[in-house]
């Protein structure tokens, strides 16, 4: 995940910023920098990717299913002060 990361670094670092070419011919008289800040986010986005990968899709409807049931009161007062708050506002 983290070579991913860093291809992503560098797609970010040869990718055109908006300015006109300077060159002759089409041709770069500089090669593209090395940019730091593009293979922080570049290693960044790869070391997402692996964490996102660490988690269990499978069970996390059941989870989320479990999470609400045991929240349920609490989610209920919620609910009502939300109502009363937008009853409060309207009128």
């Amino acid at each position: 995940m983290l070579a991913l990361g860093l291809m992503i670094a560098a797609v970010i670092v040869v990718a055109p910023v908006g300015a006109p070419p300077t060159g002759v011919a089409g041709f770069e008289i500089e090669a593209p920098s090395f940019d730091y800040r593009s293979v922080v986010a570049g290693l960044g986005i790869g070391l997402l990717i692996a964490l996102i990968a660490q988690v269990p899709w499978k069970d996390a409807a059941r989870r989320c299913g479990v999470w609400l049931i045991g929240q349920a009161q609490r989610l209920w007062l919620i609910g009502w002060a939300v109502l009363f708050l937008v009853v409060l506002f309207y009128f």
